[in-house]
This record gives structure tokens, C-alpha cells and sequence, in this order.
């Protein structure tokens, strides 16, 4: 399981995509008497479920008391306190995802601090007779990647002590060798982001210092992954093997030869490196060369293809890892039927899954790729395989099948007008069908699968689905959809 929250790139790009607001202000916590009052008045109206103390019966309490509190209006103490007591009972029986879906949603809705709440949720989680350890270890390791992603190591280290914990009681030599290895890698990073610290402040009074600028670079190139910031540095540095392979990749090459050259400088410069900045390198010449092959012929190919095949399985493992902005992808293709799938054919086909999205999800970011447009909703981990409606826009993860098109994708719940050739993204059986952006059928054609995006018909393109744990960026709260 790996842990990996929407807005258009309206402003850069001209899209306007629905009502773009700031984030609601949070709540503040009820006071202590309002949420006894409403407790007890909850336990008097579930009294029944409440007697019932098999798991799956807890976890069906859970589930409506979560959907009782999303539903009612105008009482922050009921609302509230349904939410605290979904939380505790779905972490009673066992329901880790469930648990932490009841903590992300009170996190979104009152002023709490949701680091202090996973984790309480996850030592809860611990202690309960059979606990569900391994699901502890899972997401305890997911959230100190995404802490870590985001350079906030002393949460990291906080999530990396319970997986540790929870790990030592598991017995599993495999949890415990999982959370090792993760404890390493980010304690490395620690290190390295430590270590450009002088270097990050010699860059921010001098843009241009080319010692800063090579050591930094190769930090978010190279340990982080974050290419879109790092290559501009790396290009100006001192290290004049670095620049020139971030010179080449800069230069977005676009005839198949340039590509393999842009590739091999990556793939040549691994062998400098030790294991975790050479994984990175040799992921990114896959990249190249994957994009070069199909234009090749001859030797060119069968050498571009022996370096696609070596570098393949490490492409499959690393590609779903948090892309920059804390952002973990689910998805990427033009054929939804591999969603909630483990598939790796290719970088524009390969999916994971959902049982591994993050536990803490929060936002759902879908991307045109080849526009580079995008739109973000609220989303929890447990919606994700669900036609689920909120904030007045809607998300059909149940990838149905039906008039000759796969249903998967965000839809506006205001955009049922039915003129031939739109592509409904989503429809309930016998009311209505929704336009938005996605995958679905040609209306009153019914043909074949249909692509859309802002409502709108588009031809057959890439999309990508990816998560996000940590909350939005400034900018991107400005254009959360609701």
C-alpha cells in the first residue's frame, strides 16, 4: 500500500472548470457539554447497532454514523461527535482505512491537527485485541514517505517510530525489514537535504551561484525526484557531467536520436552514483528511451530495447512514488479498464490497485496530459472505488462498463443535458447522466469508449488519476472545486 487532494490550470491555461473557491473555514471543536449531549443522544438513536458487537456489524455502524455526520446540517456537535464515534468504533473492529477515513474527514471539517489525530489513530489501532498490525505498518510508512517528500523529516521520524513499533509486535520479519529499509532511505534524505542547507541559502540572495545551484539540484533530482525543479539548477552548475545531461533533458528533444542521447546521459552518469540517486538516473534515461523507441529502427532499437527491458521492473516499482507536490498517481492511460488494476505496460499505461492508495488520502487530482489541464476534488481512500457526490460535484471510481464505454472520472452534478455525441462520465440507472472529466459513452451513439473533458468531447488521450495525503498549496486551495 503506498501513500501517496480539485483545480484547473485555469489560470495559466484559460480553462474554467465550475465555481473555484478558497477552502471553507474549519470549525472549531465543539465545546465538551455539546458533545456529551449529542453522544448520548447518538447512542439513544443507534441503541440497537450499538448492541451488536461482531466486527462487521461495528464496521456497518461505523460506515452510517460516518454518512449520518456528512449528512446533517447545522449541529457541529452531532456532526462532530458522529465522526469521533465512527473513528473509534471502525478502530475497535479493525478498520484501519475506515478509522482514518472518520479522522481525514474531521481533519477537513474542524480545527484539529490531523498529524496528532492519524497518529493517536494509528496507537489506537495498535492496542485493540487482534490488531490489524500490518495496515499500521502500511500506512505509517506511506505517511513518513509523504512527510518526507515534503522535507518535514521530524514527522516522518514520528510515523517511522510507530511502524517500527507495530512492526516489532508483528513478528513478521518482512514488516520489520520493510520498515528498516524505508527508515534508511529517509533518513538519508534527512541527511542530503541537511547537507544543501548553505547551499539553499546561497541560492535564495544568489539564483545563480553555480556550487549552490549543482548540489541542490542534484538533491531534488537525483534523492527526491523532483526533475522540474532540479534540472534549471543542475544546468547551471559547476558540474559540468551534470549540466550537460540536464542540458540535453531540458531541451525536450523531440527526434528519436536526441531522445536516446538524452537517456544515455542519464543512464552513463548512474554509474557515479551510489544505489538510490543511480535508481533515480537510470528511471529517467527508461524514460527517454521508452519515448524514443517506437521512432527507431535497426540496432538503435534493439539497443533502445535491451535498456527498456533491463530498466523495466525498477521503472515499475518507482513510477507510482510521490510525484512533485506530495502527489501519488493511480493511474495513467487512455484505457480505463486497467483502473483498480496492478498493470505496468508502459509509462502512459500502468495503474496500481486501490487497496494501495494512501490510507490518508484527501484529494483526487485528474490530469489531461496532454493538455496539462487538471481538476482536484475532496476524495478519502474508501470513495475511491465508489460513485460518491460532494460539494456539488461528483466521482465515479466503479469503472462500469455499459453502451460500449468504461465510466470513470469526475463529473459536475449541474451538467445533465443530453445532446447527441456528449460523453456522459457517469449516470444513474433510470434519472440522470452527468458530463465532466473522465472516461465514458457517446450519448444517443453509444458506439464506442468516449473521452471528455470540461464537459466537452475530446479525442482518445492519456489521463491520469493521482492522490494526494498532505494539504493543497495555497494556489491550489484557491481552485479546490465545490
Amino acid at each position: 500500500m503506498r501513500l501517496a487532494s480539485v483545480l484547473t490550470f485555469g489560470v495559466a491555461c484559460g480553462l474554467v472548470v465550475g465555481t473555484m473557491s478558497a477552502a471553507d473555514p474549519l470549525a472549531p471543536i465543539p465545546p465538551a457539554p455539546a458533545v456529551a449531549s449529542a453522544e448520548k443522544e447518538i447512542r439513544n438513536v443507534y441503541k440497537a447497532e450499538y448492541a451488536k458487537k461482531k466486527a462487521p456489524e461495528q464496521i456497518e455502524l461505523a460506515r452510517k454514523l460516518l454518512k449520518a455526520g456528512e449528512a446533517t446540517k447545522n449541529d457541529p456537535a452531532s456532526r462532530y461527535t458522529m465522526y469521533r464515534e465512527a473513528r473509534t468504533i471502525a478502530t475497535r473492529a479493525g478498520d484501519v482505512a475506515l478509522a482514518l477515513d472518520a479522522a481525514m474527514i474531521t481533519c477537513r471539517e474542524f480545527e484539529v491537527n490531523q498529524t496528532d489525530l492519524i497518529i493517536a489513530t494509528l496507537v489506537a489501532a495498535e492496542k485493540v485485541p487482534n490488531p490489524p498490525l500490518k495496515a499500521v505498518v502500511d500506512v505509517a510508512l506511506d505517511a513518513a514517505d509523504d512527510h518526507a517528500q515534503a522535507d518535514d523529516y521530524t514527522t516522518a521520524a514520528r510515523y517511522l517510530n510507530i511502524a517500527a513499533g507495530a512492526a516489532t509486535r508483528s513478528n513478521v520479519p518482512a514488516l520489520a525489514a520493510a520498515v528498516s529499509t524505508r527508515t534508511r532511505d529517509i533518513d538519508a534524505a534527512r541527511k542530503a537535504f541537511e547537507a544543501t542547507e548553505p547551499e539553499r541559502k546561497v541560492l535564495a540572495k544568489t539564483p545563480d551561484d553555480p556550487i549552490a545551484a549543482s548540489r541542490v539540484g542534484r538533491f531534488l533530482c537525483l534523492v527526491k525526484g523532483d526533475w522540474q525543479a532540479g534540472l534549471p539548477l543542475l544546468a547551471k552548475g559547476e558540474d559540468e557531467k551534470l549540466k550537460a545531461a540536464a542540458t540535453k533533458d531540458l531541451a525536450r528533444p523531440s527526434n528519436a536520436l536526441t531522445k536516446v542521447e538524452a537517456g544515455d546521459a542519464w543512464y552513463d552518469l548512474g554509474d557515479g552514483f551510489d544505489a538510490r540517486e543511480r535508481a533515480t538516473a537510470r528511471v529517467r534515461a527508461f524514460q527517454w528511451y521508452h519515448q524514443a523507441a517506437p521512432f527507431l529502427t535497426g540496432l538503435p532499437r534493439d539497443r533502445a530495447d535491451k535498456r527498456i527491458e533491463e530498466l523495466g521492473k525498477l521503472a515499475a516499482a518507482r513510477v507510482g512514488r510521490a510525484a512533485p507536490g506530495g502527489w501519488r498517481i493511480l493511474f495513467r492511460s487512455a484505457d480505463p479498464a486497467i483502473w483498480n488494476t496492478d498493470t505496468f505496460k508502459e509509462l502512459d499505461q500502468f495503474a496500481f490497485m486501490l487497496t494501495r492508495a494512501p490510507a490518508e488520502t484527501r484529494y483526487l487530482k485528474m490530469t489531461n496530459t496532454e493538455k496539462g489541464e487538471f481538476v482536484i476534488i475532496e476524495m478519502t481512500r474508501s470513495r475511491l472505488a465508489e460513485q460518491t457526490e460532494q460539494n456539488g460535484y461528483g466521482w465515479n471510481g466503479r469503472k462500469v462498463h455499459n453502451w460500449n464505454g468504461h465510466h470513470l472520472g469526475i463529473y459536475d452534478v449541474t451538467w445533465t443535458d443530453n445532446e447527441r455525441g456528449y460523453i456522459f462520465v457517469s449516470f444513474i440507472e433510470g434519472k440522470a447522466f452527468y458530463r465532466g472529466w473522465g472516461f465514458g459513452h457517446r450519448s444517443q451513439i453509444a458506439d464506442q469508449q468516449g473521452y471528455s473533458w470540461n464537459g466537452q468531447p475530446i479525442d482518445k488521450t492519456v489521463f491520469e488519476i493521482a492522490v494526494k495525503t498532505t494539504p493543497l498549496t495555497s494556489e491550489e486551495a484557491k481552485r479546490l472545486h465545490k
